[in-house]
C-alpha cells in the first residue's frame, strides 16, 4: 500500500459567504478547556452559567464513546486498527461498509421541511400591512358599489391599494427565493470528499458514503465529515466555533478525562474544520446521529421570530387601524345623526378609513431593504431574509 504522509491540503481562494437569517434559535457558548483562551469580559455570562448550558445540552446528546477505550470502540464497531502504525490499519471491509451504508443510510442531515413557493408567497402576502391594504381596497370597491356615479375614481384607487399589497409580497418572496437558490448552488459547488482506510487502502470517498466504523484520515484543511473517535494524532487542532462557539482551535489527541462530550479531547465533530496537524479517527456517528444532527433536531421546532422592524411596523399598523376605525365610526355616527342617510354616511366613513392608510409605506420599505440586500451581495454577504437586513444596523 502506498503510504500517504500527513501534509497540508491546499485551500485556494476561499471565499466566505455569510448567510443572515432571523431566527430565535438559542445560541449557547460552551466553556473552553484551552488555557490560552482569556477570561470573559465582566458583562458576559459567568463561567458557571456557561458550564450549566454546556451540561444541559450534553444531557440531550447521545454520544458516550469518548469514555471508552480504543479496544472497546473497535469491538463495538467491528473495526481493526493499528494504534502504533495507524496508516497500516485494516479499517472496514468494502462489503461491510456497503452493508452498513444500506442499513444506516447516507451520511447526510435530513433537510428541514420546506414550504412550497405558493405557501411562502401567501405568508408574504398575509403580513399585517398587506392585509390592511387589501381590506382598504375592498372597502373602496364597496363604496363604488354604493354610489358608482360619484365614486368612479375608486376603480383606480382600489386597484392601486390591492396591487401594492401583491407587488410588495412578490418582491419579498422573490428575494427569499433567490437567496435560497444561491445557498443551494453554493452547497453543491464542491462535492465533499474525505479519506478513509478500507482493507488497508487509503481511499477518497464521498462524505455521504462514510459509515460508522470507518477509519478516517484527517489533515489540515479537511472538514470533519462525521463524529469520530481520535486514536492517533499529530498536533491536530479543530475549529469548533460553528458548533460550540469556541473562538480558539481545540487540540485533539488520544486519551480523554472529560465526561462532557463537548470537552472531550478524543472526539472530533461533524461540520468542524481541521486547522492544523493530522489524525486518524474511527467514525462513531453519521448523519442525523451526529451531534450536529441531534442539535438540528432539537431546534427543528423553533419558530421564526419577528425582526424589530417587523414588530414596529405591525405595531404601527395596529395603531393606524385603530385610529382609522374609531374615526370612521365617529364620522358614520355623525352623518347618520345629521342627515339620516345610510349610503352617504357609510361612504363617508369608508373614505375616512381609507384616507388613513399609508399605501406607499410597505413598498418603500421593501424597496429600501432590497437595495441594501443587493449592496451586501456585492460584498459577498448573502441575505436569506429580507427583514433581516434591518437587524444589521
Amino acid at each position: 500500500m502506498d503510504k500517504e504522509k500527513p501534509g497540508l491540503s491546499g485551500v485556494d481562494n476561499v471565499q466566505r459567504t455569510i448567510a443572515f437569517s432571523n431566527s430565535n434559535t438559542n445560541l449557547r457558548t460552551f466553556p473552553s478547556r484551552d488555557p490560552r483562551v482569556g477570561t470573559a469580559p465582566a458583562d458576559s455570562f459567568s463561567a458557571d452559567h456557561n458550564n450549566k448550558n454546556a451540561d444541559d445540552t450534553a444531557k440531550n446528546i447521545d454520544i458516550t464513546e469518548h469514555l471508552l477505550s480504543l479496544e472497546q470502540v473497535c469491538t463495538k464497531y467491528s473495526v481493526q486498527v493499528n494504534a502504533a502504525r495507524p496508516q497500516d490499519s485494516f479499517g472496514l471491509g468494502n462489503a461491510q461498509a456497503a452493508k452498513l451504508l444500506v442499513e444506516n443510510g447516507p451520511n447526510t442531515l435530513t433537510p428541514p421541511k420546506r414550504k412550497s413557493a405558493l405557501q411562502k408567497y401567501i405568508i408574504c402576502l398575509t403580513s399585517l400591512f398587506n392585509l390592511m391594504l387589501i381590506a382598504s381596497g375592498i372597502l373602496v370597491y364597496i363604496v363604488l358599489a354604493i354610489d358608482y356615479k360619484d365614486n368612479k375614481a375608486n376603480v383606480y384607487m382600489g386597484a392601486i391599494l390591492i396591487g401594492v399589497a401583491f407587488l410588495n409580497a412578490v418582491i419579498e418572496w422573490y428575494q427569499e427565493r433567490k437567496s435560497e437558490n444561491t445557498l443551494a448552488a453554493l452547497l453543491q459547488m464542491i462535492p465533499p470528499k474525505t479519506h478513509v482506510i478500507r482493507e488497508r487502502k487509503l481511499e477518497s470517498v464521498q462524505s455521504a458514503d462514510v459509515v460508522v466504523g470507518d477509519v478516517l484520515f484527517l489533515r489540515m484543511g479537511d472538514k470533519v465529515p462525521a463524529d469520530c473517535y481520535v486514536f492517533a494524532a499529530t498536533d491536530l487542532k479543530v475549529d469548533n466555533s460553528s458548533l460550540t462557539g469556541e473562538s480558539e482551535p481545540q487540540e485533539r489527541e488520544p486519551g480523554n478525562t472529560m465526561r462532557n462530550p463537548f470537552e472531550a479531547t478524543n472526539l472530533a465533530f461533524n461540520g468542524t474544520l481541521a486547522v492544523s496537524g493530522s489524525a486518524y479517527a474511527i467514525v462513531v456517528r453519521t448523519g442525523d446521529g451526529t451531534v450536529l444532527g441531534q442539535i438540528a433536531g432539537l431546534t427543528a421546532g423553533e419558530e421564526k421570530a419577528e425582526s424589530p422592524m417587523s414588530h414596529e411596523i405591525a405595531r404601527f399598523v395596529r395603531i393606524i387601524a385603530s385610529v382609522a376605525l374609531l374615526t370612521a365610526v365617529v364620522f358614520f355616527a355623525t352623518g347618520m345623526g345629521l342627515y339620516n342617510d345610510f349610503a352617504f354616511s357609510i361612504n363617508f366613513a369608508i373614505g375616512t378609513f381609507v384616507a388613513f392608510v399609508p399605501e406607499g409605506l410597505p413598498a418603500t420599505v421593501t424597496m429600501l431593504l432590497t437595495i441594501a440586500a443587493k449592496r451586501m451581495a456585492a460584498e459577498n454577504v448573502l441575505v436569506k431574509d429580507l427583514q433581516g437586513v434591518e437587524t444589521l444596523g
